[in-house]
């Protein structure tokens, strides 16, 4: 009977142990878990609000010869013409001189402050031809002017954000013979020009565009994403510009000259929503687990007291 009564208190012991070991296991996951999940927000998307949605957005004209192609929004505020009637695929529409335009504007000068501010940035050369970066923040000495004149590509590689700065009155020019290209999960959604004053696209170029001035294509050019001149006019030349794969069917305005009221804050278009949602998750997870943990704590400790070991 005495080995009974001594065995019985150590066989209760040992649930709350496990519990704790349990709980001790979750809490470290979750916290794990969390801190990866911040991780992941330092290198930050840019807000384009409104502006995600076009593919092409200018302050004066957008002026096109030949047949170009645009998947996504065209927009032009507070001028009003778009020229040389280029391909709108559907779902998309034109807007001009409306507050849809307008709204649209005012969003591309609060993200390309947000990208101008961002970093601290990495220094690279002038040229990036024939160079591999992965996700970050980048900028020319004294905060110059980009070229990539070929004939090897930039390549950006991998997942994250990209945010390429130039300084005020620089420049981005990708030369005839120079292109910018993705590899090994890298998304143009999460590519950004700020170019402070213009920007000249005469090789294919991935990412959005965001030029303080104007932008100018070369003929025959695809850009896998977005060019969005604040100030200035876009200039087409038979180009394609797919801004298609970064833009959600909830993110279309009505095409009508009264913009329809947001519901709530804007969602960035790629990249930003995941991982505030996974940064969500891992609070909770984490939040459980020190739940789970206190619980089991606090369960051994009563079970220690009623239970006392010999």
């Amino acid at each position: 009977m005495a080995t009974s009564q001594i065995n019985r208190p150590r066989s209760h012991v040992g649930g709350p142990a496990r519990l704790v070991g349990a709980a001790l296991g979750v809490g470290a996951a979750a916290i794990v878990m969390t801190f990866g999940g911040l991780a992941a927000l330092a290198a930050t998307t840019v807000n384009l609000g409104t502006a995600s949605s076009f593919a092409v957005l200018a302050a004066t004209t957008v002026t096109n010869t030949g047949s170009s192609t645009i998947s996504g929004d065209v927009g032009v505020d507070p001028g009003s013409a778009v020229t040389g009637s280029p391909l709108v695929e559907p779902p998309y529409s034109t807007f001009t001189a409306d507050s849809v335009a307008l709204g649209a504007q005012t969003d591309l000068t609060t993200a390309y402050d947000q990208a101008a501010g961002e970093g601290p940035p990495t220094t690279e050369p002038v040229d990036l031809s024939n160079t591999l970066l992965t996700a970050g923040v980048y900028q020319s000495a004294s905060d110059g002017s980009f070229t990539v004149n070929g004939p090897l590509p930039l390549t950006l590689s991998g997942p994250g954000v990209f945010i390429f700065q130039t300084g005020a009155s620089q420049s981005l020019l990708i030369g005839t013979s120079g292109s910018v290209v993705l590899a090994n999960g890298a998304s143009p959604c999460n590519v950004f020009w700020q170019v402070g004053s213009s920007a000249t696209l005469d090789g294919n170029i991935v990412g959005t565009v965001m030029a303080s001035t104007s932008i100018t294509i070369g003929a025959g050019v695809t850009v896998n994403g977005r060019v969005l001149a604040s100030t200035g006019d876009v200039t087409l030349i038979s180009d394609t510009i797919n801004a298609s794969t970064c833009i959600t069917t909830a993110s279309l305005p009505t095409p009508t000259a009264t913009p329809t009221p947001a519901a709530g804050p804007t969602v960035p278009a790629s990249g930003a929503g995941g991982t505030s949602s996974s940064a969500g998750v891992g609070v909770l997870l984490t939040l459980g687990g020190l739940a789970l943990l206190g619980a089991g704590v606090a369960t051994g400790a009563i079970r220690r007291r009623r239970f006392p070991s010999v």
